[in-house]
């Protein structure tokens, strides 16, 4: 298992992300047919930030009418363990997760991908944004 450091570097590094992305002009935005003009946020750094072993992206997407809060973790093997996922997704922004489940709470939609070594997770932002 991994360890996870969430130190000030740490804190740091998740507000640089947010601050960038939930600017309106940084939205990531997706058609209804999943095409997007913009390039991917996991190939844009402004997007991407490395917490020790955890790789994260983040982006606010817009797409059908809907925001949503989207976060991609990944380790070099395996995948990350849900309790550290979760953990980091609260440091960007996601809220209801009691601290302890296993199972993405109420309202967070979550994929495992153990071929990318990735959980996916998103969130409906319901709150104005800026």
């Amino acid at each position: 298992m991994r360890v996870l450091v969430i130190d000030e570097e740490a804190k740091a590094e998740a507000k640089r992300i947010l601050d960038f992305a939930t600017q309106p002009e940084n939205f990531y935005v997706v058609s209804a047919d999943g095409f997007s003009l913009q390039k991917p946020p996991g190939d844009d750094p402004r997007h991407v930030t490395q917490l020790h072993d955890f790789r994260c992206v983040f982006s606010v997407t817009a797409t059908c009418g809907k925001i949503w809060r989207h976060l991609s973790i990944s380790v070099p093997s395996k995948y990350p363990h849900p309790v550290a996922a979760f953990t980091i997704a609260e440091l960007f922004g996601f809220t209801g997760w009691d601290g302890k489940s296993m199972i993405p709470p109420e309202g967070w939609m979550g994929t495992v991908s153990k071929q990318d070594h990735c959980i996916v997770l998103a969130q409906e932002l319901r709150e104005k944004m800026n």
